[in-house]
Formats: structure tokens, sequence, C-alpha cells
């Protein structure tokens, strides 16, 4: 007893007293609030993960589409190649068969060869779609007495390596798909 109560003598001497846990709570607020930070910086990284993944589908998607219309374009402007050029559906002059999902067919379309497309990234995924593009005729007016020139409108369908589609209705279900369209006189 005599040793205890010199030990409670010398405490009371030195300001050493009962600290009643606050310590601990400040240590367990503490980690809470690192580990939400350190939760919501790992989210945000992977989100702009997301994000840039998103932009670069779109772009292979955009050039797979512009090396559909650019080698339409060139086999029309050749003449000598198996073109299909669609005739015009309606009287006002513009074409509309390519807006038409139905109409994107075998006998409609024309398939760009997989030489002229480079249809492998750099991870060594390959497209499951090689691009498509369709050449309609139009009737535009021009500023000669000869009558109307030469016009076509050029569309194209340019997909992305992870591209799918539902069978039924067409919808895209994954990856990116790119239309354009030009329209090329001469």
């Amino acid at each position: 007893m005599a040793c205890s109560a010199k030990l409670q003598a010398r405490m009371g001497r030195s300001g050493l007293r009962r600290q009643g846990g606050i310590v601990l709570i400040m240590a367990l607020i503490l980690l809470v609030v690192i580990s939400t930070t350190a939760v919501l910086a790992v989210k945000g990284a992977m989100s702009g993960e997301q994000v840039s993944n998103n932009i670069r589908v779109n772009m292979v998607a955009t050039q797979s589409a512009e090396t559909a219309l650019r080698y339409c374009e060139n086999l029309v402007i050749a003449g000598g190649a198996p073109v299909l050029l669609l005739p015009l559906s309606n009287a006002t002059g513009i074409p509309s068969v390519w807006s038409t999902r139905s109409n994107w067919t075998a006998t409609n379309i024309i398939t760009v060869p997989t030489d002229v497309v480079d249809s492998s990234d750099s991870a060594g995924r390959t497209t499951a779609v090689v691009p498509l593009c369709m050449v309609e005729e139009m009737r535009l007016p021009v500023l000669t007495t000869s009558g109307y020139a030469a016009n076509y409108l050029i569309t194209s369908r340019g997909f992305s390596q992870d591209y799918r589609t539902a069978s039924t209705n067409g919808a895209v279900l994954a990856g990116s798909e790119v239309w354009m369209q030009s329209v090329l006189r001469y």
C-alpha cells in the first residue's frame, strides 16, 4: 500500500492525470476523414479513366467513319470502281435512303476493304465491324445552263473495336458508332 500511495503522490505532482479516452476518439475521427478522402480520390481517378476510355472509343469510331468517307469519295471520283449509286427516292432532290437503318443492307452499301482500314489498336484489339458507306445521287441546281451537275451524297458509318448491336432493332449495345456525310459535286 505504501507503494501505491507514493505512485499516486508522484502522478499528482507531475501533472499526469487520467485522460478519459479523448485521444482515441480524435484518432478514430481522423481515421474516418482520411479513409473518406482516399475513397473519393480513387473514385475520381476511376471516373477520369472511364471518361478517357470513352473519348478514345469515340475517336476510333470517328477515324473509321472518316476512312470510309474518303474511300467512297475516291471511288466516285475514280469512276471505274464498282460504286452503287442509289436512285433518288423522292422529288425534293434530297437523298433519304441513308437515314433508315434497314436500308443499310449488303446490296445498298460499300464495305471498306480491311487492307484500307487500320483495324487494330495499340492493344491488339481488332474492329468487329468494318466501316461502311453509301452513295446516293442528288439533284442540285447548278449555275450553268447545262442543267444538273453530278452530285452525290456520301454517308459513312464507322465503328469502335467493342461495337455491338441488338440483332432485332439495330440499337447500339456497346461501343461507339459515328455517322459522317459529305456532298461531292463535280
